[in-house]
């Protein structure tokens, strides 16, 4: 009788869980006209902050119109994409029936949206964010002409001046969303804004921002997920010891610490073989290594390339001459715990293993190779 009573407990509490799950699953539609007579547009999710593993919807372009539909557990960011040809910017999409309004020639740009959030939270947000909004596409106006003037072979002087702008702007562009958040806990633009920057790895300030943000939007599945990125995040932070990966070289040589305590610095770079960014890099690292690596420096590849890949990634070392240390975090399973999501991503170690700089430029690392490493010449 006590095993029935347990079994129907089970049921009981089963079934519960089971009501508690589809009611937290609210239907959405999302009808859309667009300057567009024919093709294919795909409304992406953010999956790894969806709760139910959606990840894309397609649908079919008919007399400038389309419509997506399904369930979602909470506001989502997402962003639509036309043949790759058009990419909007991340708006929100919320439960209930809405409308989009898109437009081909602006793409990058947030769409009309008509929905609770889109309707109410976004021009506020848009309007607190104006003045520094004009102050970025000044900056990437600027950066723009000087690639083209030098033919994207800029001085470093002008690049360390750009990169000093554009870490400043980053600073403003933080503290600002930490002072509207503060404001405004219950927007869920600002908390999809905050899921956006995580993208570029872990800073200090994302803690303040995410704390400031209502129980609600917090307690939602996203919000359980960007508080464990911001957890994994502060492994990474300046001044952390830098921790030992699951990772071994291209003949399961391990990665091991040690190498931090043999050098005076250390660049932990993580790449893969068809990132354009991560290669283009290349060249100038093998300049400094080739420099200072006799003087205390010395660098060490992790990549993040598919199991499948393999080869392609032995064909860009050799090709590229990657001379120094190189480790594989296969499918980038270690990387992808420590919320490392953009690439190429660094890490400057000290001899103690400390970090003490995070994707320091090009033209930062040989400024800062020269002051500490030049002595020993």
């Amino acid at each position: 009788m006590r095993n029935v009573f347990i079994l129907l407990m089970l049921s009981l509490l089963n079934f519960t869980n089971v009501i508690g799950q589809n009611e937290k699953q609210y239907y959405f539609e999302l009808n859309g006209t667009i300057n567009a007579d024919t093709g294919k547009i795909i409304l992406i999710f953010f999956s790894e902050f969806v709760s139910n593993d959606l990840n894309e919807l397609e649908a079919q372009i008919e007399n400038n119109k389309f419509s997506f539909s399904g369930y979602i557990t909470e506001p989502q960011g997402v962003f639509v994409i036309l043949d790759n040809r058009f990419r909007s910017s991340n708006f929100i999409l919320d439960k209930g029936t809405q409308s989009i309004t898109l437009v081909t020639d602006s793409s990058r740009k947030v769409p009309n949206v008509d929905n609770r959030i889109m309707t109410n939270d976004y021009p506020k947000y848009k309007e607190y964010f104006g003045e520094l909004r004009k102050k970025w596409d000044e900056f990437y106006g600027k950066d723009d002409s000087l690639q083209a003037h030098y033919n994207y072979n800029i001085p470093n002087t002008i690049s360390l001046n750009l990169k000093k702008e554009y870490d400043s702007l980053c600073i403003e562009d933080n503290e600002m969303l930490l002072k509207y958040c503060e404001s405004h806990p219950n927007s869920f633009f600002a908390f999809w804004r905050l899921v956006h920057l995580l993208k570029w790895g872990y800073e200090p300030i994302y803690d303040s921002i995410y704390n400031a943000l209502s129980e609600e939007i917090k307690g939602g599945y996203a919000g359980t997920v960007v508080c464990k990125k911001l957890n994994d995040g502060k492994q990474l932070k300046v001044g952390e010891e830098f921790p030992l990966l699951k990772c071994k070289g291209l003949y399961n040589e391990p990665f091991n610490l040690d190498v931090f305590n043999k050098n005076s610095l250390t660049l932990v770079d993580f790449w893969f073989s068809s990132c354009y960014p991560c290669r283009a890099q290349f060249n100038k690292l093998r300049t400094l290594y080739h420099q200072y690596s006799t003087r205390g420096f010395e660098i060490v590849g992790i990549s993040i390339d598919k199991d499948s890949k393999r080869e392609d990634l032995i064909d860009v070392i050799k090709k590229d001459k990657l001379v120094w240390k190189q480790y594989w975090d296969i499918n980038g399973r270690e990387t992808k715990q420590l919320s490392i999501n953009a690439f190429p991503t660094n890490f400057l170690i000290d001899s103690k293993g400390i970090i003490i700089a995070k994707n320091i430029s090009m033209e930062e690392l040989e400024l800062t190779l020269n002051k500490i490493l030049q002595q020993d010449n």
